[in-house]
């Protein structure tokens, strides 16, 4: 069992199968986001979602090594790419402030996941897309676990 840090192997960059697996899934969680807002032509800055699937991915190892092999799962997954999109703010439009279009991304990643997520377990939601979560992901400092939390709950 590695219990120093010399033991562990260093952390290294996703390769692009790695990527592309990572991006499927934030794509599938935003499918429709522009079409539902109107929006067509929203950039993403590819290196910041890079940065921003590394560091989900770091927190899957976090998961396995602090909490005895337990897998973070895809909410997790989901809220934690909610959280760094709100702080590395990686999509832009000509038209909006980014962190107004990084929020209602965020948020619409956290409506589908959830939804997704329920519907997998056969479970129900109560989600409650409502305009003060809008403005804590605006304007609050939501911690990763926070937000984990959040989600979690909105599945009864």
């Amino acid at each position: 069992m590695a219990n120093t840090p010399e033991e562990f192997p260093v952390f290294t960059k996703l390769d692009e199968r790695q990527f592309a697996v990572m991006n499927a899934k934030l794509k599938f969680y935003l499918k429709d986001f522009g079409v539902n807002l109107g929006l067509f032509d929203i950039d993403a800055n590819l290196s910041v979602l890079e940065e921003i699937f590394d560091r989900v991915e770091k927190r899957r190892v976090y998961f396995h090594i602090f909490y005895n092999k337990c897998r973070m799962g895809e909410l997790n997954e989901a809220s934690l790419m909610c959280f760094w999109i709100l702080k590395l703010m990686p999509f832009s439009h000509r038209n909006i402030p980014a962190n107004e279009l990084n929020a209602k991304i965020a948020l619409y990643l956290l409506n589908n996941a959830v939804i997704f997520n329920a519907r997998n377990n056969k479970r129900n939601t109560n989600i409650i897309l409502s305009k003060n979560l809008y403005y804590a992901f605006r304007f609050r400092d939501l911690s990763k676990e926070a937000i984990m939390a959040l989600a979690e709950s909105m599945i009864v």
